[in-house]
């Protein structure tokens, strides 16, 4: 599914050289393990953006038949395995099985978030790819989407999900992209690509603002 950009829009977001060098400085984090959870299970993640001339941010809709995190919108990536270098080897691979995407080249690293649903954790590599046909995995993809982040950044706010946890409290953004909402972790890892893609563009981004939507209004029903 391509989601329309603004109509007229112009180019006003950083090019990939400029975001690249907005990445090397921009400070990433670790977030610590969510309450209940280790979230010591790394998985390394793409971020696909191409330009068209706008970014456009490509994610997938997950299989409805995997063992985690069936039907969620998420970025291409998963488990490393042994043979892969590291956690950007992990995320290139996995997007290059899953969607069939080649020639990506990284241009940087967003902060590393825990999942609530899973004890796994992302780490989410910015990459600028060129237009090309993509074959998705039907074992593990059911749809592919394409976000311009510009109507996202042209945002008066963000609609987000307001949480405790103990003596912290937090929003947490959702996004909603027709059918599907992207929320949780992979939501976090969107938002602060659309903070750092604003701040490289010398944009303000949306602030995030509590909405009427509950945990239960976008949680599986068997999420633990």
């Amino acid at each position: 599914m391509t989601v329309p950009a603004t109509a007229g829009a112009v180019e006003r977001l950083a090019s990939p050289s400029a975001l690249e060098a907005h990445l090397a400085t921009h400070p990433r984090v670790e977030f610590p393990a969510l309450p209940g959870r280790r979230n010591h299970l790394r998985a390394g993640v793409l971020v696909p953006l191409l330009w068209d001339p706008e970014p456009r941010c490509l994610l997938t809709v997950r299989a409805g038949g995997l063992k985690h995190h069936a039907g969620e919108v998420c970025f291409p990536g998963g488990r490393p395995d042994a043979t892969d270098r590291d956690l950007e080897h992990t995320a290139l691979r996995e997007a290059r099985e899953e969607l069939g995407l080649e020639q990506a080249r990284v241009l940087g690293a967003l902060s590393s978030v825990p999942l609530y649903t899973s004890d796994f954790r992302l780490h989410p590599y910015v990459a600028e790819v060129p237009r090309q046909p993509l074959v998705a995995s039907p074992d593990e993809v059911a749809e592919i989407l394409e976000l311009p982040l510009l109507p996202w950044i042209e945002r008066e706010a963000i609609d987000a999900i307001a949480w405790e946890a103990g003596e912290l409290r937090g929003l947490s953004p959702v996004f909603t992209l027709g059918t599907q909402r992207m929320y949780g972790a992979t939501a976090h890892s969107f938002y602060e690509l659309l903070c750092v893609v604003a701040s490289a563009s010398g944009l303000e981004p949306p602030p995030l603002v509590a909405c009427a939507l509950r945990w239960s209004d976008v949680l599986p029903r068997d999420a633990s």
